[in-house]
């Protein structure tokens, strides 16, 4: 790319001004200057076309990393599945209270927390709860 050539809208670019070297993709171009963004999105820069170079083949692979989705992971969910309701403990009155909890957590409406839920389980798993990981009270 030549110092007077300004790149494509587009075009995946490195930014060498200000004493950085920064990737980006030239999201558009106004009046000699260059408006580059982030690879993956994020705030935008201006950049002066004298600044900006092609990719080399380790910035280029910096740059597919950084725009290649990420496929969504397993929700830690009861109702999708993938995560069982706990089994209490026999006779064990703090994991029937933890028990409650999670179906409050995992059911819909104000109180769905999965998050809250997941540590449900973890403490369930903590039986006999000496000393107890969160505090436990009877679920309404």
């Amino acid at each position: 790319m030549s110092a007077s050539s300004v790149p494509a809208t587009g075009a995946y670019v490195v930014d060498t001004g200000n004493g950085k070297v920064r990737l980006g993709r030239v999201s558009r171009s106004q009046a000699g200057t260059v408006y580059v963004s982030p690879p993956g999105g994020g705030a935008e820069w201006a950049a002066a076309p004298a600044d900006l170079r092609a990719p080399d083949e380790a910035e280029w692979a910096t740059i597919r990393v950084l725009t290649t989705p990420v496929p969504p992971v397993m929700v830690l969910s009861a109702d999708h599945e993938l995560r069982p309701r706990p089994e209490p403990a026999p006779g064990c009155t703090a994991c029937a209270h933890l028990v409650r909890w999670f179906d409050l957590y995992m059911g819909t409406g104000p109180r769905h927390d999965e998050s809250a839920a997941v540590d449900c389980v973890v403490e369930i798993r903590n039986h006999p709860h000496d000393p107890p990981k969160m505090r436990i009270e009877a679920a309404p």
